[in-house]
């Protein structure tokens, strides 16, 4: 399945029936992750396993959480508290100061000489993104990016991010140009090849949609927000058989999914416009 670590809907694409649909580009929540070779080769320290322990809780509850990363912060946790805080706000959906915590753990980090700063700072990114801040969101994630300390899965996320951001500014060109290099890092990641296919429909390159959908349903076949992009991407040519038997497909592999509530909508108005 598509990763279901979603925010909410902040960018809408047109449906076949001029509504917006559902699963589209969507922000990714900030994510808790550490560079893969430093965590394979270096001992947790008491600290690292303390920070675990508050993204945890952060995580779990929210409030809990702030209280945790603020009494730490206290006892001089320095900015892997503040990281902490920092998903304690996202958690809570206040992205000002979820975005202020994440970019002075980044700070500290990269003062520090911790590799985890290129991560830091791509959570500053994506709460930014999620706040409707486009322009920071851009400027954090870019940052990311000059650290040169991630490794191809991670970097490609954050390209994956950046292209996203692009796609909300309208900035189509650039997010295609960033969606070329999520390929080119993550190439079995299903998602960049979902939301690149999104992109390129709303380009109106339908080759390119029907390549990019079609391998994304080969990376996971049962997915119904593939299955209802597949759809889209068939009506906009004209294939009204294999429109409905997508958007069919969408309601068969997740029935109580956003995508398959949207497929049942429009097969509903297919329906409707075949009749008439």
């Amino acid at each position: 399945m598509i990763s279901s670590l979603l925010l909410p809907l902040l960018m809408q694409s047109v449906t076949p029936y001029g509504s917006p649909i559902d699963p589209v580009l969507l922000p990714s929540k900030p994510k808790n992750e550490q560079p893969v070779e430093a965590a394979a080769s270096v001992a947790k320290t008491a600290t690292d396993i303390r920070f675990e322990q508050c993204l945890d809780q952060a995580a779990d509850d929210p409030a809990n959480g702030l209280l945790v990363a603020n009494k730490w912060q206290i006892e001089g946790g320095g900015y892997l508290a503040r990281n902490c805080l920092g998903f304690a706000y996202a958690g809570q959906e206040d992205w000002a100061k979820a975005v202020a915590e994440f970019v002075q753990a980044a700070d500290g980090a990269q003062a520090a000489g911790d590799e985890r700063a290129a991560i830091f700072w791509s959570q500053a990114g994506n709460a930014a993104f999620a706040g409707n801040d486009e322009q920071a969101a851009l400027k954090y994630l870019a940052t990311a990016l000059e650290q040169d300390t991630l490794d191809g899965l991670l970097k490609g996320e954050v390209h994956l991010d950046m292209a996203r951001v692009h796609v909300a500014l309208n900035q189509y060109d650039e997010a295609k140009r960033q969606f070329a290099l999520v390929h080119q890092l993550v190439p079995e990641d299903p998602l960049g090849w979902l939301l690149s296919a999104t992109l390129a429909r709303r380009m109106g390159d339908l080759a390119q949609a029907k390549t990019d959908i079609a391998t994304a349903a080969r990376l996971v076949t049962t997915d119904p927000a593939i299955a209802l992009e597949a759809g889209n991407i068939a009506y906009e040519a004209g294939d009204l058989v294999n429109a409905k038997g997508s958007w069919q497909q969408a309601v068969k592999f997740g029935p109580d999914s956003p995508a398959a509530k949207a497929a049942t909508r429009y097969l509903a108005q297919l329906e409707d416009s075949m009749a008439e």
